[in-house]
């Protein structure tokens, strides 16, 4: 794809400097937008909304590309979807990819955060369930779930994303769910080990909603 139009962008509360554009020149047969995790379906955005009126998704460039410096043109074909999962799928559903902005940004500069999950359940029943389904208290290991000032590891999970299918079931149960507001802190959130910046480049399935809090981001 080829973007022209091109100026720069101050992510402000990051301090990363992004390449503001648009979409005008997407050809779906050619370049390839990379998404990582699925949408909430009550935050869907409902029809009749004008795609000219959305704010730019964020798109991180590949590993192997870098854009340091505005220029007339710069093109390149495949991008990992940042920022934007919602407004990507309702441009997408009108076939108006192309009227979306955007907001090119180095792979080097993309961070990732867990994002935290209330649990619906009692504390016991819900560490019962663990329990259950082969988690235990550990401070060994890398991959797991912080609960009350303990990581929960289970060691047949070998990868993050056999643990972000287990996310998935839990959420797809309701046992857990995403904080979508600013709450005080409780004894009732936890969270995942969160993906580092290369998993994105190898997630060959959606992830479950709110996997990932990605930065830089509008």
């Amino acid at each position: 794809m080829k973007f022209t139009n091109i100026e720069k962008y101050h992510f402000k509360s990051d301090n990363v400097i992004g390449f503001l554009s648009d979409l005008s020149h997407f050809n779906s047969e050619i370049d390839q937008i990379k998404l990582h995790e699925e949408t909430i379906l009550r935050n869907e955005i409902q029809a009749g909304v004008d795609v000219i009126n959305f704010e730019p998704i964020v798109l991180s460039l590949y590993p192997d590309i870098i854009l340091e410096n505005v220029s007339e043109s710069f093109e390149t074909e495949k991008f990992i979807l940042l920022d934007g999962h919602h407004r990507w799928k309702y441009a997408n559903r009108l076939n108006l990819i192309d009227k979306l902005k955007c907001i090119l940004v180095n792979f080097k500069d993309v961070k990732i955060e867990s994002y935290l999950f209330n649990i619906n359940l009692d504390t016991d029943e819900f560490l019962n369930f663990l329990h259950y389904e082969g988690y235990s208290n550990s401070n060994q290991g890398t991959i797991g779930i912080y609960f009350s000032n303990e990581m929960y590891v289970n060691n047949n999970i070998s990868n993050i994303f056999e643990l972000y299918n287990f996310k998935k079931t839990l959420q797809d149960n309701e046992i857990i769910t995403p904080i979508l507001e600013n709450k005080e802190n409780s004894s009732k959130f936890i969270k995942f080990t969160p993906l580092n910046p290369n998993d994105l480049l190898n997630v060959n399935q959606l992830l479950p909603p709110k996997s990932t809090w990605i930065t830089p981001r509008i």
